[in-house]
Protein backbone atom coordinates (compact mmCIF):
# COMPACT_ATOMS: atom_id res chain seq x y z
CA UNK A 1 0.00 0.00 0.00
CA UNK A 2 2.81 2.48 0.99
CA UNK A 3 4.61 2.04 -2.30
CA UNK A 4 1.29 2.71 -4.00
CA UNK A 5 0.76 5.69 -2.00
CA UNK A 6 4.15 7.44 -3.15
CA UNK A 7 3.44 6.84 -6.18
CA UNK A 8 0.52 9.31 -5.95
CA UNK A 9 2.60 11.91 -4.09
CA UNK A 10 4.66 11.39 -6.77
CA UNK A 11 2.01 12.67 -9.15
CA UNK A 12 1.14 15.94 -7.19
CA UNK A 13 3.18 18.84 -9.38
CA UNK A 14 5.38 21.27 -7.98
CA UNK A 15 2.89 23.88 -7.22
CA UNK A 16 0.57 21.54 -4.79
CA UNK A 17 -3.11 20.39 -5.97
CA UNK A 18 -6.00 21.47 -3.67
CA UNK A 19 -6.09 18.82 -1.05
CA UNK A 20 -8.68 16.47 0.91
CA UNK A 21 -8.14 16.34 4.72
CA UNK A 22 -4.64 13.97 5.26
CA UNK A 23 -6.73 12.17 7.62
CA UNK A 24 -9.37 10.95 5.24
CA UNK A 25 -6.71 10.34 2.95
CA UNK A 26 -4.92 8.48 5.27
CA UNK A 27 -7.91 6.75 6.16
CA UNK A 28 -8.94 5.53 3.03
CA UNK A 29 -5.88 4.33 1.62
CA UNK A 30 -5.37 2.17 4.60
CA UNK A 31 -8.09 -0.01 2.53
CA UNK A 32 -5.84 -0.49 -0.79
CA UNK A 33 -3.57 -2.74 -1.45
CA UNK A 34 -1.76 -3.31 -5.04
CA UNK A 35 -4.11 -0.29 -5.83
CA UNK A 36 -7.35 -1.97 -5.19
CA UNK A 37 -9.74 -1.60 -2.57
CA UNK A 38 -12.65 -3.06 -1.23
CA UNK A 39 -14.28 0.70 -1.27
CA UNK A 40 -13.65 1.00 -5.15
CA UNK A 41 -15.74 -2.02 -5.99
CA UNK A 42 -18.54 -1.94 -3.42
CA UNK A 43 -18.82 2.32 -5.20
CA UNK A 44 -17.77 1.06 -8.78
CA UNK A 45 -20.93 -1.60 -8.71
CA UNK A 46 -23.53 1.16 -8.76
CA UNK A 47 -22.40 1.79 -12.07
CA UNK A 48 -20.76 -1.80 -13.63
CA UNK A 49 -21.42 -5.49 -12.30
CA UNK A 50 -18.00 -6.40 -13.53
CA UNK A 51 -15.41 -4.05 -14.01
CA UNK A 52 -11.89 -3.91 -12.89
CA UNK A 53 -10.69 -0.90 -10.59
CA UNK A 54 -8.13 0.69 -9.80
CA UNK A 55 -6.97 3.81 -7.64
CA UNK A 56 -5.60 6.16 -9.82
CA UNK A 57 -4.72 9.32 -7.80
CA UNK A 58 -5.75 11.26 -4.36
CA UNK A 59 -5.93 15.24 -3.95
CA UNK A 60 -9.16 16.84 -4.02
CA UNK A 61 -10.89 14.22 -4.70
CA UNK A 62 -10.22 10.12 -4.71
CA UNK A 63 -10.55 9.29 -8.66
CA UNK A 64 -10.64 5.21 -9.56
CA UNK A 65 -9.76 3.88 -13.18
CA UNK A 66 -12.66 1.65 -14.13
CA UNK A 67 -12.46 -0.43 -17.19
CA UNK A 68 -15.60 -2.47 -18.58
CA UNK A 69 -16.45 -3.75 -21.28
CA UNK A 70 -12.98 -2.76 -23.20
CA UNK A 71 -14.04 0.73 -22.10
CA UNK A 72 -12.32 2.80 -19.83
CA UNK A 73 -13.63 5.16 -17.50
CA UNK A 74 -12.98 7.48 -14.31
CA UNK A 75 -14.56 7.75 -11.17
CA UNK A 76 -15.05 10.59 -9.38
CA UNK A 77 -15.83 10.26 -5.30
CA UNK A 78 -15.61 12.50 -2.07
CA UNK A 79 -16.75 11.99 1.19
CA UNK A 80 -19.76 14.02 2.22
CA UNK A 81 -17.69 16.22 4.41
CA UNK A 82 -15.52 17.37 1.57
CA UNK A 83 -17.86 18.27 -1.21
CA UNK A 84 -21.64 18.37 -0.94
CA UNK A 85 -24.25 16.71 -3.41
CA UNK A 86 -25.85 20.17 -4.15
CA UNK A 87 -21.94 21.15 -5.58
CA UNK A 88 -21.52 17.93 -7.62
CA UNK A 89 -25.33 18.18 -8.90
CA UNK A 90 -24.50 22.08 -10.42
CA UNK A 91 -21.30 20.94 -11.60
CA UNK A 92 -22.88 18.14 -13.60
CA UNK A 93 -25.58 20.74 -15.09
CA UNK A 94 -22.32 23.19 -15.88
CA UNK A 95 -20.36 20.16 -17.92
CA UNK A 96 -23.76 19.13 -20.07
CA UNK A 97 -24.07 22.82 -20.82
CA UNK A 98 -20.47 22.49 -22.24
CA UNK A 99 -21.31 19.67 -23.50
CA UNK A 100 -23.97 20.62 -25.32
CA UNK A 101 -22.61 23.72 -26.99
CA UNK A 102 -19.66 21.21 -28.64
CA UNK A 103 -17.19 21.46 -26.00
CA UNK A 104 -15.56 18.33 -25.28
CA UNK A 105 -16.02 17.76 -21.83
CA UNK A 106 -15.96 14.53 -20.01
CA UNK A 107 -19.23 13.12 -19.99
CA UNK A 108 -21.03 11.51 -17.44
CA UNK A 109 -22.14 8.51 -16.96
CA UNK A 110 -25.47 7.18 -15.56
CA UNK A 111 -25.45 4.26 -13.36
CA UNK A 112 -27.72 1.62 -13.70
CA UNK A 113 -30.14 2.81 -11.58
CA UNK A 114 -29.91 5.43 -14.02
CA UNK A 115 -28.07 8.57 -11.56
CA UNK A 116 -25.59 10.50 -12.55
CA UNK A 117 -24.76 11.14 -8.63
CA UNK A 118 -24.92 8.23 -6.28
CA UNK A 119 -24.17 8.58 -2.43
CA UNK A 120 -22.75 5.71 -1.04
CA UNK A 121 -22.24 4.41 2.41
CA UNK A 122 -19.82 2.54 3.36
CA UNK A 123 -17.57 1.78 6.04
CA UNK A 124 -15.46 5.15 5.63
CA UNK A 125 -18.77 6.89 5.88
CA UNK A 126 -20.85 8.23 2.66
CA UNK A 127 -19.33 9.25 -0.53
CA UNK A 128 -20.35 11.20 -3.13
CA UNK A 129 -19.72 9.46 -6.70
CA UNK A 130 -19.60 10.45 -10.20
CA UNK A 131 -18.95 7.99 -13.34
CA UNK A 132 -17.05 10.09 -16.29
CA UNK A 133 -15.90 8.58 -20.04
CA UNK A 134 -12.33 8.80 -20.20
CA UNK A 135 -11.02 11.86 -22.10
CA UNK A 136 -9.38 10.66 -25.20
CA UNK A 137 -6.00 12.01 -26.42
CA UNK A 138 -2.90 12.83 -24.67
CA UNK A 139 -1.83 14.98 -21.65
CA UNK A 140 0.96 17.85 -22.58
CA UNK A 141 2.93 19.32 -19.71
CA UNK A 142 2.96 23.16 -20.31
CA UNK A 143 6.61 23.24 -20.32
CA UNK A 144 6.71 21.28 -24.12
CA UNK A 145 4.40 23.54 -25.43
CA UNK A 146 5.93 26.01 -27.77
CA UNK A 147 4.21 29.49 -28.94
CA UNK A 148 1.79 27.93 -31.07
CA UNK A 149 0.56 25.38 -28.32
CA UNK A 150 -0.13 28.30 -25.87
CA UNK A 151 -1.96 30.14 -28.32
CA UNK A 152 -4.15 26.63 -28.74
CA UNK A 153 -4.34 26.72 -25.27
CA UNK A 154 -5.52 30.30 -24.44
CA UNK A 155 -8.46 29.63 -27.31
CA UNK A 156 -9.63 27.17 -25.92
CA UNK A 157 -10.15 28.58 -22.55
CA UNK A 158 -12.07 31.52 -24.10
CA UNK A 159 -14.56 28.87 -25.91
CA UNK A 160 -15.17 27.62 -22.47
CA UNK A 161 -15.87 31.38 -21.15
CA UNK A 162 -17.89 31.65 -24.21
CA UNK A 163 -20.06 28.92 -23.66
CA UNK A 164 -20.63 29.56 -19.98
CA UNK A 165 -21.67 33.11 -20.65
CA UNK A 166 -24.81 34.04 -19.00
CA UNK A 167 -25.43 30.60 -17.21
CA UNK A 168 -26.69 30.85 -14.05
CA UNK A 169 -26.68 27.76 -11.77
CA UNK A 170 -27.66 27.23 -7.90
CA UNK A 171 -25.58 25.98 -5.51
CA UNK A 172 -22.02 27.42 -7.23
CA UNK A 173 -19.77 29.43 -4.77
CA UNK A 174 -18.16 32.79 -6.25
CA UNK A 175 -14.80 34.34 -5.23
CA UNK A 176 -16.86 36.11 -2.24
CA UNK A 177 -17.42 32.95 -1.07
CA UNK A 178 -13.53 31.59 -0.98
CA UNK A 179 -12.76 35.12 0.44
CA UNK A 180 -15.34 34.08 3.72
CA UNK A 181 -13.14 30.58 3.61
CA UNK A 182 -10.03 31.99 3.57
CA UNK A 183 -10.56 34.77 6.31
CA UNK A 184 -11.64 32.35 8.74
CA UNK A 185 -8.18 31.26 8.49
CA UNK A 186 -6.45 34.49 8.28
CA UNK A 187 -7.84 35.37 11.51
CA UNK A 188 -4.48 34.55 14.00
CA UNK A 189 -2.22 35.95 11.11
CA UNK A 190 -1.19 39.55 10.87
CA UNK A 191 0.28 38.72 7.28
CA UNK A 192 -2.70 36.35 6.09
CA UNK A 193 -5.41 38.91 7.30
CA UNK A 194 -3.81 42.01 6.12
CA UNK A 195 -3.64 40.42 2.47
CA UNK A 196 -7.35 39.35 2.70
CA UNK A 197 -8.60 42.68 3.94
CA UNK A 198 -6.63 44.52 0.97
CA UNK A 199 -7.73 42.30 -1.77
CA UNK A 200 -11.54 42.74 -1.01
CA UNK A 201 -11.27 46.17 -1.08
CA UNK A 202 -9.60 45.62 -4.23
CA UNK A 203 -11.95 43.14 -5.88
CA UNK A 204 -14.81 44.63 -4.50
CA UNK A 205 -14.21 48.09 -6.51
CA UNK A 206 -14.29 45.75 -10.05
CA UNK A 207 -17.04 45.42 -11.75
CA UNK A 208 -19.01 42.16 -11.94
CA UNK A 209 -20.44 42.38 -15.38
CA UNK A 210 -18.91 41.55 -18.92
CA UNK A 211 -15.87 39.38 -18.52
CA UNK A 212 -16.96 37.80 -15.36
CA UNK A 213 -19.28 34.52 -15.15
CA UNK A 214 -18.66 30.80 -14.30
CA UNK A 215 -14.84 30.09 -14.46
CA UNK A 216 -13.64 26.47 -14.32
CA UNK A 217 -10.91 27.66 -11.92
CA UNK A 218 -8.46 24.53 -12.68
CA UNK A 219 -7.54 25.06 -16.68
CA UNK A 220 -4.18 24.07 -16.25
CA UNK A 221 -2.56 21.54 -18.88
CA UNK A 222 -2.75 18.35 -16.89
CA UNK A 223 -6.82 18.53 -17.28
CA UNK A 224 -6.61 19.05 -20.80
CA UNK A 225 -6.15 15.98 -22.96
CA UNK A 226 -5.23 16.79 -26.86
CA UNK A 227 -6.21 14.74 -30.57
CA UNK A 228 -3.84 16.60 -32.68
CA UNK A 229 -4.47 20.57 -32.09
CA UNK A 230 -7.90 19.84 -30.89
CA UNK A 231 -8.72 19.67 -26.56
CA UNK A 232 -10.70 17.90 -24.39
CA UNK A 233 -11.31 18.91 -20.68
CA UNK A 234 -11.83 17.09 -17.39
CA UNK A 235 -11.49 18.45 -13.75
CA UNK A 236 -14.51 21.13 -13.38
CA UNK A 237 -15.18 20.27 -9.68
CA UNK A 238 -13.79 23.74 -8.58
CA UNK A 239 -15.76 25.87 -11.17
CA UNK A 240 -17.04 29.13 -9.39
CA UNK A 241 -18.69 32.32 -10.16
CA UNK A 242 -15.21 34.87 -10.76
CA UNK A 243 -13.27 37.41 -13.36
CA UNK A 244 -12.13 35.68 -16.99
CA UNK A 245 -8.99 37.12 -16.06
CA UNK A 246 -8.29 35.39 -13.08
CA UNK A 247 -9.09 32.20 -14.64
CA UNK A 248 -6.61 33.06 -16.84
CA UNK A 249 -4.11 33.69 -13.96
CA UNK A 250 -5.29 30.42 -12.32
CA UNK A 251 -4.20 28.60 -15.72
CA UNK A 252 -0.85 29.97 -16.29
CA UNK A 253 0.49 29.19 -12.32
CA UNK A 254 3.54 27.40 -14.13
CA UNK A 255 4.05 30.66 -15.82
CA UNK A 256 4.91 32.60 -13.06
CA UNK A 257 5.46 30.24 -10.17
CA UNK A 258 2.21 31.39 -8.80
CA UNK A 259 3.88 34.46 -7.38
CA UNK A 260 2.40 37.57 -8.49
CA UNK A 261 6.35 39.74 -8.71
CA UNK A 262 7.22 36.71 -11.11
CA UNK A 263 4.36 37.73 -13.80
CA UNK A 264 5.57 38.89 -17.01
CA UNK A 265 3.60 40.85 -19.23
CA UNK A 266 5.62 40.45 -22.36
CA UNK A 267 6.44 36.41 -21.63
CA UNK A 268 6.40 35.41 -25.33
CA UNK A 269 4.13 32.66 -24.03
CA UNK A 270 1.96 35.03 -22.34
CA UNK A 271 1.29 37.07 -25.22
CA UNK A 272 0.88 34.27 -27.12
CA UNK A 273 -1.77 32.76 -24.78
CA UNK A 274 -3.98 35.96 -24.70
CA UNK A 275 -3.49 36.08 -28.80
CA UNK A 276 -5.33 32.61 -28.84
CA UNK A 277 -7.62 33.79 -26.28
CA UNK A 278 -8.50 36.84 -28.00
CA UNK A 279 -9.45 35.21 -31.07
CA UNK A 280 -12.74 34.05 -29.56
CA UNK A 281 -13.28 36.27 -26.61
CA UNK A 282 -12.16 39.92 -26.00
CA UNK A 283 -10.24 40.57 -22.95
CA UNK A 284 -8.97 44.66 -22.57
CA UNK A 285 -5.22 45.37 -21.26
CA UNK A 286 -7.08 46.64 -18.21
CA UNK A 287 -8.41 43.65 -17.25
CA UNK A 288 -4.88 41.81 -18.01
CA UNK A 289 -3.17 44.19 -15.11
CA UNK A 290 -5.46 42.67 -12.70
CA UNK A 291 -3.03 38.97 -13.05
CA UNK A 292 -1.00 39.62 -10.27
CA UNK A 293 -4.17 41.15 -7.86
CA UNK A 294 -5.70 37.29 -9.01
CA UNK A 295 -2.36 35.29 -8.27
CA UNK A 296 -2.19 36.68 -4.89
CA UNK A 297 -6.29 35.96 -4.55
CA UNK A 298 -5.02 32.31 -5.79
CA UNK A 299 -2.26 32.23 -3.05
CA UNK A 300 -4.54 32.73 -0.40
CA UNK A 301 -7.20 29.88 -1.52
CA UNK A 302 -4.76 27.64 -1.76
CA UNK A 303 -3.24 28.63 1.76
CA UNK A 304 -6.68 27.98 3.17
CA UNK A 305 -7.03 24.50 1.65
CA UNK A 306 -3.80 23.45 2.60
CA UNK A 307 -4.32 24.27 6.80
CA UNK A 308 -7.60 22.84 6.38
CA UNK A 309 -5.93 19.25 4.86
CA UNK A 310 -3.68 19.64 7.90
CA UNK A 311 -6.05 19.81 10.56
CA UNK A 312 -7.02 17.11 12.81
CA UNK A 313 -4.87 13.95 14.22
CA UNK A 314 -3.30 11.34 11.64
CA UNK A 315 -0.98 8.68 12.11
CA UNK A 316 2.47 9.38 11.03
CA UNK A 317 3.30 7.13 8.25
CA UNK A 318 6.03 7.91 6.41
CA UNK A 319 4.13 9.20 3.12
CA UNK A 320 2.04 10.94 5.44
CA UNK A 321 5.54 12.83 6.83
CA UNK A 322 6.42 13.18 3.44
CA UNK A 323 2.89 14.88 2.31
CA UNK A 324 2.74 17.01 5.47
CA UNK A 325 6.23 18.70 4.80
CA UNK A 326 4.86 19.30 1.08
CA UNK A 327 2.34 20.36 2.25
CA UNK A 328 3.66 22.58 5.35
CA UNK A 329 6.86 24.08 2.89
CA UNK A 330 4.17 25.18 0.14
CA UNK A 331 2.60 27.54 2.75
CA UNK A 332 5.43 28.91 4.17
CA UNK A 333 6.41 29.94 0.50
CA UNK A 334 3.02 31.36 0.18
CA UNK A 335 3.48 33.79 3.63
CA UNK A 336 6.87 34.34 2.84
CA UNK A 337 6.16 35.46 -0.30
CA UNK A 338 3.26 37.69 1.14
CA UNK A 339 5.25 39.29 3.62
CA UNK A 340 8.31 40.24 0.66
CA UNK A 341 5.69 41.23 -1.87
CA UNK A 342 2.51 42.51 -0.27
CA UNK A 343 -0.30 43.91 -2.12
Amino acid sequence: MDRHVLQVIKRFRPLIPNMMKLSLMKRFYDTVEDRRSPVLDEISRRWFETSETQMYRASANFVARVVSEGSTYFLRFNHNTERSIGHIEAELRYIHRLIDRGINANVPVHSLSGNLVESVDTGLGVFHSVMFEEVPGVHIESDDLDTNGFKLWGTALARVHETGEGQEISCVPSWYNHLDSIRSIAQDNPVLLSEVEKIEKILGGYDQTGNYGLIPFDFEMDNIKWVDELPGFMDFDDFCYHWYAADIAFALRDLHGDKMSDFDPVDPHFISFIKGYREIKEITDGELERIPVFIRFHNLYMYSRIQRASEGEVEETDWVINLHSKLRSKNESYLRDMKENPL
